[in-house]
């Protein structure tokens, strides 16, 4: 296949699926998870880079596949301009386990998925795999219960200064980390416990991150945020209203050390250079809301669907 430098790059990707309609994926040492891929040689087929990329991958030799479709997304690695263009094709469903024994060359693991319980690959490869997949088959029930879909529950704390500067806290990093907001300034929160709810969970972590015992207030915003590499899980996270407070009247401090440092942070490019964009939006719409007396709900990567009530 020619390449141009001004086109995307061309990969070639297999969906390989059992006969219960899961799919295979490959996990990289990132966290990212991915199809078993690989580039379009020059002068090749990318049905013939297909087979050759399934097998290098994982090991799986492939007889004949078939095509399923071309999707547009990012490069995997990177790669200069960014963008590839991904041929993808499908062979004949394998029986539960028979290709659990994988050579994998460039991966740490791999695991099989149900399209609607998907862990942290792209948007576009969600999009693609949720049209062309298998469906869901019925389970019994325990298999249901065991392959639900699961998210993240956390909450935030909203506090803010006289002049609209949030209060955003740095978490101690305490092992190594690849995740790309690791030892970034967060907000005060964290994940609900079992039998907490939101208002209970968000007043709990700021009173233990910056020691600030204030009742909750209203809830600003829900937001939703895709699956990050390493976390196979999207985040659904509750704002509550914490108010205003006076920098320079109020002592901050965290007992038992997770947190390492505290400050007040302009919600606009300040925010998200130092926090990153997922936080720095979420700030924003948090912040919306209260202006509106409003409750809104969001995504990350926002979404056509945004609504506010």
């Amino acid at each position: 296949m020619e390449h141009r430098p001004s086109d995307p790059l061309p990969l070639a990707a297999v969906v390989v699926t059992d006969t219960l309609g899961r799919v295979l994926l490959l996990r990289r040492p990132d966290g990212r998870w991915e199809l078993p891929s690989g580039p379009v040689h020059p002068a090749e087929a990318p049905t013939a880079a297909a087979v050759r990329a399934l097998a290098e991958v994982c090991g799986v030799t492939a007889g004949a596949v078939r095509p399923l479709g071309v999707f547009e997304d990012g490069c995997p690695d990177g790669a200069e301009g960014g963008a590839a263009r991904w041929h993808v094709f499908t062979l004949a469903a394998h029986a539960p386990g028979a290709l659990d024994r994988l050579v994998l060359r460039r991966h740490a693991t791999h695991s099989w998925f149900f399209t609607d319980n998907l862990p942290g690959v792209s948007p576009a490869a969600v999009r693609f795999l949720r049209a062309h997949a298998p469906a869901r088959p019925h389970l019994t029930r325990p298999q249901w219960l065991a392959t639900t879909p699961r998210a993240w529950l956390c909450t935030a704390a909203v506090v803010t200064a006289p002049d609209g500067r949030l209060l955003m806290v740095k978490p101690r990093v305490r092992e190594p980390d690849r995740r790309p907001d690791a030892g970034r300034w967060n907000f005060p929160g964290g994940v609900l416990d079992t039998h907490e709810d939101s208002p209970a969970g968000a007043a709990r972590e700021l009173r233990e991150e910056t020691g600030l015992d204030r009742p909750p207030g209203p809830l600003l915003a829900v937001v939703w945020q895709h699956p990050a590499p390493g976390a196979d899980h999207p985040i659904v996270q509750f704002f509550h209203d914490f108010g205003t407070a006076d920098p320079t009247a109020v002592r901050l401090g965290c007992p038992d050390g997770e947190i390492t440092d505290w400050a007040w942070l302009r919600p606009d490019g300040e925010l998200d250079a130092a926090a990153g964009p997922a936080r720095g939006y979420a700030a924003r719409r948090a912040l919306a809301a209260r202006a509106a007396g409003r409750t809104v709900t969001a995504a990350f990567p926002p979404g056509p669907f945004e609504t506010s009530g």
